[in-house]
């Protein structure tokens, strides 16, 4: 096995002070299959392979699959690692040219065979390795190459990892005054992360200790700040800094970029390149309700929190039955007198498939101390929904001509929905038939119950409502029939404005802007980029959202790896900008809507989502599977750009 970096066999811990006795205990407790994925990586030795992994099967362990073992397999796998760990030496990590060793390792650990095309994605998602470089770099960047990074949540600061890594020159700009994103600002009670913690991070910053599955909004804010503070990013970031607009100077190839800091001072500053980290719901948005302003007691939306709010003893209103809301009503239902819950449609609600969300101490410990198992506790989280769920958002037309679901694949997942619906509300209840969708699974976004949402709405003291509020009096809510729902607070959780960049003034070559580029049907090609505005880079663009599994994280790694690819692609051919052409551009776009025509967005016009805008064209979801749009970005098609 081949790598240029060695890792020490106990990571981070001096031997002397791991004891061994607990060593072996927490191996006993893990799964099988990835110690001896392990083993093999740690040792060198594929013949642990040839030993064991006849030995080792697989059981569905949702939403993942579990190596299981007989005991004399595992007490000799567990041996032997321990033995390797202890050994006063160093491991070769596992290297890009490590391809036939990591194809056996793969169904070892993730307990699924899959094809040769699937296996560099894997490698670089599991953090195995950084993305790897595509074209040549025998041309150095030059010094004036420097970027604007316009935001500091996860996108930015992948960004700026990347930046630095490449030597880079970069200024990040925020508009709050801490790094976060996202995570810094909503702080709603139950807030968090529905996307698996061990993926739902940067390949190359894993992070062994988190806590829950499904972490709350402030450990991941706790763990974008770590990040960010051991790479120095805040020394190049301003902070309190809002960019308004972003105007090209042709004559200076240069973005000149108007910020407006928190005490009001205007300036500008200059860029060769920039690169949009801002994500496209951020400005809260009211339902059109007669009256909103008069009601008498407290209002809040769930993006704008109040965390001195107090809700225990008051009568509560929610409007809003999305993700945001499953979280609040889960939070809060305990501790409220009475809560009313103001549902307009319902949405698909898959249950909880673990006990708890509380990560075991054996893998956190595990993960902290033993090179690569981290990073395929990652991989595993990746894969469970990743590209594995696919075939359930793809239309079977002859199944969806007879099925409320669209395929056999997305009605697994209907009756898994329904089930749980029965569980808690009773087959057949009016309750029951209050939360069940009319539309197939996914054709909104589907939400996963934190664990006590279903159970809240089943209480005594809680209502759900299948109506939005006819308008708003002072004492409360007056329904559709006329009655009044008397309440102290009104919780907003109605969502954001659908926002591509429409907010900052963004003029292009010739001053063009991309708001009429757009003009209310957002569209970009690979990497973000649009005919006509040079060295513009989008990390959130249009129909980049995977929206069948993963998260944004996926997106956002393999958006900045292919921005930074063009870069390159700029020093070598001596070209000073870049931009898309209309041909391609254009068919970039139908392609994508050829695609979109199989999938449950374009199947299911009946559920109310954000993912379309107001023709009816899906504007957010991505149609392809996650490993076509990584290929997709490797590297740039040169004929596909102008470069002048």
């Amino acid at each position: 096995m081949t790598s240029s970096t060695a890792v020490p066999l106990i990571d981070g811990d001096d031997r002397s002070r791991v004891d061994p006795d607990l060593l072996v205990n927490h191996l006993r407790r893990a799964d099988p299959g990835v110690l001896l994925a392990v083993l093999a990586q740690v040792t060198g030795d594929t013949g642990v392979l040839d030993r064991y992994a006849d030995a080792i099967s697989h059981v569905p362990d949702a939403p993942e699959m579990a190596g299981v073992a007989d005991s004399d397999t595992v007490d000799a796998i567990v041996g032997e690692l321990a033995a390797a760990l202890a050994a006063d030496e160093q491991v070769a990590g596992l290297a890009p040219d490590d391809s036939d060793l990591f194809a056996r390792l793969v169904p070892l650990a993730l307990g699924v065979v899959l094809g040769d095309e699937f296996l560099p994605m894997l490698a670089e998602q599991g953090g195995f390795h950084p993305a790897q470089p595509v074209l040549p770099r025998t041309t150095p960047l030059p010094a004036t190459l420097d970027l604007a990074i316009v935001g500091g949540g996860l996108a930015g600061i992948a960004a700026a990892l990347t930046a630095a890594r490449e030597g880079i020159s970069y200024e990040l700009l925020e508009r709050n005054d801490d790094l976060g994103g996202t995570w810094l600002i909503q702080n709603y009670p139950g807030v968090g992360v529905d996307t698996p913690s061990s993926y739902y991070s940067l390949s190359s910053e894993l992070n062994p200790d988190w806590t829950s599955y499904y972490p709350k909004g402030g450990e991941y804010e706790d763990y974008l700040r770590d990040v960010a503070d051991r790479h120095g990013i805040r020394e190049h970031t301003r902070f309190g800094t809002e960019v308004e607009s972003l105007v090209w100077d042709e004559k200076a190839y240069r973005w000149n970029v108007h910020t407006r800091s928190t005490d009001g001072t205007r300036s500008v500053t200059h860029a060769a390149a920039v690169i949009t980290a801002l994500g496209y719901l951020n400005r809260p948005q009211f339902p059109r309700v007669e009256g909103r302003e008069s009601f008498a007691g407290i209002s809040v939306h769930s993006g704008e929190w109040d965390p001195a709010l107090d809700l225990t003893g008051k009568r509560v209103a929610v409007i809003g039955a999305g993700c945001t809301s499953a979280q609040i009503v889960d939070s809060i239902a305990g501790d409220v007198a009475h809560l009313t819950l103001f549902q307009r449609q319902p949405h698909w609600v898959a249950p909880r498939k673990r006990d708890s969300d509380d990560v075991p101490e054996y893998h956190r410990w595990l993960s902290r101390h033993v090179p690569f198992y981290a990073n395929w506790l990652r991989l595993k989280a990746f894969w469970g929904s990743a590209d594995s769920a696919y075939p359930v958002v793809i239309v079977d037309p002859e199944w969806a001509s007879t099925h409320l679901s669209i395929s056999r694949a997305n009605d697994m997942l209907l009756q898994d929905c329904l089930a749980y619906i029965d569980r808690t509300f009773g087959a057949g209840s009016e309750l029951a038939a209050k939360v069940t969708p009319d539309f197939a699974p996914f054709g909104k976004r589907i939400i996963r119950d934190p664990g006590g949402y279903y159970p809240a709405l089943a209480r005594e003291h809680v209502d759900v409502l299948v109506a939005e509020p006819a308008r708003i009096v002072p004492e409360g809510i007056v329904t559709p029939d006329g009655d009044l729902v008397e309440v102290d607070v009104i919780v907003y959780a109605t969502g954001f404005h659908l926002d591509f960049l429409s907010t900052m003034d963004i003029r292009g070559r010739d001053g063009r802007t991309l708001v009429d580029e757009w003009s209310g049907n957002p569209r970009a090609y690979r990497g973000g980029t649009v005919p006509g505005f040079p060295n513009l880079f989008i990390t959130s663009a249009p129909n980049t959202n995977p929206s069948h599994g993963a998260g944004n994280n996926f997106g956002i790694e393999v958006a900045v790896h292919y921005i930074v690819e063009c870069l390159h692609l700029l020093a070598e051919r001596g070209a000073r900008t870049l931009e898309p052409t209309r041909e391609a551009y254009d068919a970039y776009i139908a392609d994508i809507d050829r695609a979109m025509e199989d999938t449950v967005w374009r199947h299911t016009p009946n559920a109310h989502t954000y993912y379309r805008n107001g023709s009816g064209r899906v504007i957010v979801a991505s149609p392809w599977r996650l490993v076509d749009v990584w290929q997709q970005h490797r590297t740039p098609i040169e004929e596909h750009f102008v470069l002048r």
